[in-house]
């Protein structure tokens, strides 16, 4: 919901669960007027080749802008950018493959984005009917060009850009700054994994390990880092690190790991760091940065000749190979 707060506020609700009901509640909403993050069409584009030329031009322009909502279904007001006109339509299976192959087709690199449907009422057996959200959120990988936007054989290449209400096609000056700013996110993204590993390294540095430490030595260990495409500036509480705990659990669990609970919790020079107790054989180490980022450090089972080295209690079971 963070990437569309202000389609959200006025739905009421996250786009992505929005109802047909929802969608009404746009009309003649001044706050709704088109703008960068907010598009409208009244329906679909059209399957032909400049159906599919508008298609990707209308979604990458939104991704290379801020990101944002293209709602099909509703008119807006060509003078005041509101909302005045509901036009529902079918929402087939086919319409929502269309859109993901004309990008896969039209525009590089491919943009990412849900479709979402906001269905009304409608009978078992039919093809419901309402509104479409082609929710694009803020890319990484921009500037997205879009090729031909006419004639699938011109080979030009075009970069859509959103500004207020509209959309424009980027200069050169903007397309090579766009390029410029890609390459230095990149390079920001790698230092962070980076400066995390490091940070790992150092806590890991001052754990005081319990004397198994043979056992401790043949424990493979699972390091992972996640860093946002667009640092931001996060107030980490009690609940934002519950929150993020059970991500931690749910990602481990799909390596086959048992979930673990973090006892310690210290400030650090990122932002702080999380752990189990002194004297565990785990010692599972965790960084979280003020700016979204983390990384985490977990031993995993080490399968011996006659099985685990230990067991869900630490207990060591056989420590040769």
């Amino acid at each position: 919901m963070s990437y569309y707060r202000r389609l959200a506020t006025l739905l009421g609700t996250d786009p992505a669960h929005a109802t047909a009901d929802d969608v009404r509640r746009l009309l003649n909403n001044p706050q709704a007027a088109e703008d960068q993050d907010l598009d409208y069409k009244l329906k679909p584009h059209d399957n032909g080749t400049e159906g599919g030329g508008e298609l990707a031009k209308d979604i990458a322009a939104l991704a290379n802008a801020t990101g944002g909502v293209l709602i099909l279904g509703l008119q807006e007001n060509r003078k005041t950018s509101i909302p005045v006109h509901a036009g529902p339509f079918e929402l087939s299976d086919g319409l929502r493959r269309h859109y993901m192959e004309t990008l896969a087709s039209r525009a590089a690199p491919i943009v990412d984005c849900q479709i979402h449907y906001a269905t009304q009422e409608h009978v078992d057996g039919e093809v419901p009917k309402g509104f479409a959200l082609v929710m694009v959120p803020p890319s990484s990988r921009a500037p997205h060009a879009v090729t031909g936007l006419n004639d699938t054989k011109d080979g030009t290449l075009r970069f859509p850009v959103r500004t207020g209400s509209g959309t424009r096609c980027m200069t050169p000056t903007e397309v090579e700054t766009a390029f410029f700013d890609k390459q230095s996110r990149r390079a920001l993204r790698e230092e962070r994994h980076d400066q995390l590993r490091a940070a790992l390294d150092k806590e890991k540095s001052l754990v005081e390990y319990p004397t198994r430490w043979q056992i401790w030595g043949k424990k493979a260990r699972l390091v992972f880092s996640l860093v946002p495409n667009t640092p931001g500036d996060m107030a980490w509480d009690q609940q934002g690190f519950q929150r993020y705990q059970q991500q931690v659990r749910d990602e481990l669990s799909l390596v086959g790991e048992p979930h673990t609970t973090f006892n310690v919790v210290e400030p650090a020079p990122l932002g702080f760091v999380a752990r189990q107790e002194q004297g565990s054989t785990r010692q599972v180490i965790a960084v979280f940065a003020d700016d979204g980022s983390s990384a985490v450090e977990y031993p995993l089972h080490v399968q011996s000749a006659r099985g685990p080295i230990y067991d869900d209690d630490d207990e060591a079971l056989d420590a040769t190979p």
